[in-house]
């Protein structure tokens, strides 16, 4: 079997079972480790798969995280008027985890009025803009630094959020539906959940084109948070499934 017959293989594989190990891989297609880590290099560069600790994903709309600049752009004008509605939430002397999602650092301009405030973040953008005001006491949180992210992950950024308690949490998510919150990546995920588990109040940001969409790790269940801001009315079924464990504003 050739190399564009094996890789069409491969993806014709994938896109039944999504992920599979290398070594069942290797076993289907009856060559040899080398031989296969040449054809899944290639593609990875298209574009097509992810590898991971011996294993290969199908790349799909939802586990692709996209690079910052392009999410920044996404529903400008939506996450601004989320924004707006979450700063009520916000008084002075307060300690407050801020992700390193786009919609959460358009929260960052409502800050300024407020005195003593404290801010943990993994987020590059989120802590470069907070860095100029002189009310808040910054912490930004090492990791690895996924790329186009800007976003410190893993388990140092974990660690580093559990020596902190915070007043607020403003976070956003990839996709949201009846039954839970969504991320396409499971280090985004893993911080937002420590960022929950030490706050007394965790709020969701989410515009209204991420409703209705489920991802292949799930980030929370509604039971663990306090509110939803979003910036239009979710479709009544979701109100009815998801209004008794937290609150919805809009």
């Amino acid at each position: 079997m050739v190399s564009l017959e094996r890789m069409s293989r491969i993806i014709e594989i994938l896109s039944k079972r999504k992920i599979i190990a290398t070594a069942q891989l290797e076993e289907l297609l009856y060559c040899s480790t080398s031989t296969l880590r040449r054809d899944l290099i290639e593609l990875e560069k298209e574009g097509k798969i992810i590898r991971s600790h011996g294993e290969v994903m199908l790349i799909t709309a939802n586990n692709v995280e996209y690079v910052y600049s392009a999410r920044a752009r996404e529903e400008e004008k939506s996450k601004q008027q989320i924004a707006e509605i979450a700063s009520t939430f916000i008084t002075h002397n307060q300690s407050i985890f801020i992700d390193s999602s786009t919609t959460a650092a358009m929260l960052i301009p409502h800050l300024a009025p407020f005195q003593n405030l404290r801010v943990i973040t993994n987020g590059i953008e989120a802590a470069r803009q907070l860095n100029n005001f002189e009310n808040v006491t910054l912490f930004l949180s090492g990791g690895h630094i996924g790329c186009g992210t800007n976003s410190a992950l893993g388990d140092f950024a974990a660690n580093f959020i559990n020596n902190f308690h915070a007043d607020l949490l403003f976070f956003s998510c990839r996709g949201l539906d009846r039954y839970a919150a969504y991320e396409a990546n499971h280090n985004q995920a893993h911080i937002k959940r420590e960022m929950i588990a030490n706050s007394d109040k965790a709020i969701l940001l989410a515009d209204h084109s991420k409703f209705n969409t489920s991802h292949y790790f799930k980030l929370s269940n509604y039971s663990s948070l306090d509110c939803i801001i979003t910036d239009q009315p979710p479709v009544e079924s979701f109100q009815n499934a998801v209004g008794s464990q937290c609150e919805i504003l809009w």
